[in-house]
């Protein structure tokens, strides 16, 4: 399952081997049959493997469907040399003023590294930009793996960014929560820390 072509690149940027290769889970041909990608578990499946599309959340797969309901792994007993993994898709929507779909090993994320308007610092000439605090959550998926112990998470994976469409709200209290909706409450300054410059991209 990890050499299936949807596991070769960056998230959301699928070949035609994935787009017309087989099926992310039953191998079936992809190139007469309809397909999608799952929202869970992010491979192109056919519609055999699809267990019901949600107009805001897309579709996802049969056996995401059922290790995210109870037919995954038993959490109390993983096998011996084994642990469980949560792994999880989440919509957070940021205080840089983008919402995102997050792919991460673990929980409710409180900071996503998302982009660069907050501002950032430079040491030794690599630009590190601010990561951004989250202010709303959905969970749109989970599911469970079993891993050799000691295995480490998956790095977390930006799978879509676009710009917020609600209004900023400050709260009327001191220390109150509040959000910066679409547009961010500050754009940050790069701050140096020892004169250096980052290397210059080519073009």
């Amino acid at each position: 399952m990890r050499e299936h072509p949807c596991e070769q690149h960056s998230p959301g940027h699928h070949t035609d081997a994935c787009l017309t290769g087989p099926c992310g889970y039953c191998g079936t041909s992809l190139h007469t049959i309809a397909s999608g990608e799952c929202r869970s578990c992010l491979r192109i499946v056919c519609e055999a493997c699809d267990a019901g599309y949600h107009p805001d959340l897309g579709p996802i797969c049969h056996p995401c469907t059922q290790s995210g309901t109870g037919g995954g792994p038993d959490p109390a007993s993983p096998p011996d040399g084994q642990e469980l993994h949560r792994l999880c898709v989440f919509e957070v929507a940021l205080n840089c003023g983008h919402l995102v779909t997050l792919a991460r090993t673990g929980w409710y994320p409180v900071s996503v590294a998302c982009c660069n308007r907050l501002g950032g610092t430079i040491l030794h000439g690599v630009y590190m930009p601010y990561t951004s605090h989250v202010d709303l959550v959905n969970l749109r998926s989970e599911r469970y793996e079993h891993r050799p112990k000691g295995t480490p998470s998956d790095p977390d994976r930006v799978t879509d960014r676009r710009p917020r469409t609600d209004e900023p709200y400050q709260s009327p209290y001191p220390g109150g929560d509040a959000h910066s909706g679409r547009y961010p409450a500050r754009v940050g300054a790069t701050w140096n820390l020892d004169g250096s410059v980052p290397p210059t991209a080519p073009h």
